[in-house]
């Protein structure tokens, strides 16, 4: 009997030190993310990116999953070199940086 309860004392215990030793971990896990991220600095979304569609060059906009413009640029047309900028995407924010890279690939 008493076995019993010495037995389900030290399970408790040990239940115990899992889960505050889980929430440690969890705390200074979220500490150290917190303290990496510096308020002042942000990583640069850009607001449009060029990229493939169907094989053709194509304007998306942030946060949307179709193009909002598609341009009759096939890739295969363009220098590899070329074609692997756009594969990566070409950042634009603003409508002169927009009309520059179309006006560079369509002229």
């Amino acid at each position: 009997m008493m076995q019993k309860k010495l037995l389900k004392c030290i399970g408790i215990v040990i239940c115990s030190l899992i889960v505050l030793t889980a929430v440690g971990l969890f705390s200074l896990s979220a500490g150290e993310t917190k303290d990496t991220v510096r308020p002042n600095s942000k990583v640069a979304v850009p607001k449009y990116t060029f990229t493939v569609y169907q094989d053709k060059l194509a304007l998306y906009e942030r946060g949307y999953a179709m193009p909002v413009e598609i341009f009759d640029v096939y890739l295969d047309t363009l220098p590899k070199e070329e074609q692997e900028k756009i594969k990566a995407g070409i950042c634009a924010e603003s409508d002169a940086e927009i009309q520059k890279i179309i006006e560079d690939y369509t002229s």
